[in-house]
Parts: C-alpha cells; structure tokens; sequence
C-alpha cells in the first residue's frame, strides 16, 4: 500500500528590511526625545522661578509631576505621532519627568537656590568649675552658664536668636546668640553651635526657651526647649 504524501511545509522568509521607514522611525524618536528633554529643562526653570519670586514653592512639585503629560498635546505639533502606541508615549514622559526633577534638585540646592529650613539638633549646658567648662544636666540657683545649640544648614546660617519664658511669664525677647568659634573664651570645642552667656545665671523657676534660626534665603525654623534651675 503505497504512503500518503505529507504536505510541504511552507518556508518562513524574513520580511524585507525597509531602510527608509526606519530611518524615519529612528529621526522621529530621536526628534522626541530631544524635545522631552528641551521640554522638561523648561518646567524645570519655570519652577525654579516661581520658589525664587513667590511663596507657593511647594505648588511646583504638581506642576512638575502634571508637566510631562503636556507632551500629548504638544509633540503632535513637532512630529508625526498618529504612529504611537502607549509604549511610544511612555518613553518620552518618562524621560521628560527624570530630566525634571534631576535638573529641578540640581536648581533648588546651593549655590542656587536654599529652600531647605535650618535645622536644630542638641542643645548643651556648660558650668565652670576649677577654671574649665563642662557640661552639666542640673543648674543651681544664681551660677553661671553658657547654653548652646546646634544649628545646621545646607547653605549659611544668617542669625540665631533666643527667647525665654520663666514660669510661664516672658523674661527675655529675642536676643542675637553667638556662633561659637575656634579658641573661644571658654575653651569648648564643637562645630555648628551658638551660644549665649548668662553671666549671672538665673533663679530657682521653670524656664522654657524658644530658638529662631534664619539662613541667607531668609528660611526660618523654630525650637523650644525647657529646664528647671535650683
């Protein structure tokens, strides 16, 4: 009985490589991507001129995040995108976002722009006993004491001022604090900190005090701390 003759199978040939089109494909893409990036360093000025000239700094991070969604409606203007699918528009957003925010962090810290608040860390009490300064937890009525708290900055502390109250009265307005520097008069060593000498010390009370720290771009932060003397 003489075999039934399988069918040929067909032979898978490429398709032809049509140089022109691609060629058209990569100058397009090519074209978006630069306008992306030209795009983004745009919002990213816009934004950094709106925290330098108003109070609404924070409003920028939704213009930021909204931004590179404007690219829909723009690139149909700058090239043909009847083409596109959603993975040719993810590309250029993406992108578009990641060139705004590099450039946009780049422009908000020093020398720049400084939009961050001073902030405050530890504060210390420093006694004299036998001709030194050291540290204490526990002030006696009347002693002399020199308090300090530490103030950092990306940029420059402009001033730091301090203010207290004693029992729950106002005692003391806002009086300008000293940075603390090399070789000072009380022979105490550390970075970042000001001071201020009360020279006849202080009664036997509660005593709560408020700290204003102010840099060069005119941020401000505020601390309060509280002890008691006696």
């Amino acid at each position: 009985m003489a075999k039934k003759k399988g069918k040929r199978e067909e032979t898978f040939t490429f398709p032809e490589f049509n140089r022109g089109e691609y060629r058209t494909k990569e100058v397009r893409d090519s074209k978006v991507a630069i306008f992306a990036v030209f795009y983004a360093i745009v919002v990213a000025l816009i934004c950094y001129f709106i925290v330098r000239m108003t109070d609404v700094g924070g409003m920028v991070v939704f213009l930021g995040l909204a931004s590179p969604f404007g690219l829909l409606l723009i690139l149909p203007y700058i090239t043909d995108t009847s083409e596109f699918e959603r993975k040719n528009w993810f590309g250029p957003l993406f992108m578009s976002f990641m060139a705004w925010l590099g450039l946009f962090i780049l422009l908000s810290n020093p020398p720049f722009n400084d939009i961050a608040k001073p902030k405050f860390q530890q504060m210390e009490l420093y006694t004299e006993a036998d001709g030194e300064w050291n540290t204490t937890l526990e002030l006696g009525t009347d002693t002399p004491f020199v308090l300090l708290i530490s103030v950092k900055d990306n940029w420059e502390i402009d001033n730091v001022q301090i203010s207290g109250s004693k029992g729950g009265s106002g005692f003391m307005s806002y009086e300008m604090m000293t940075k603390l520097e090399a070789g000072n008069q009380f022979g105490i060593v550390a970075d970042n900190m000001y001071y201020y000498h009360f020279e006849d010390g202080l009664s036997v009370e509660a005593y709560s005090f408020t700290f204003k720290a102010v840099d060069e771009d005119e941020n401000s932060n505020t601390k309060r701390y509280s002890f008691v003397v006696g």
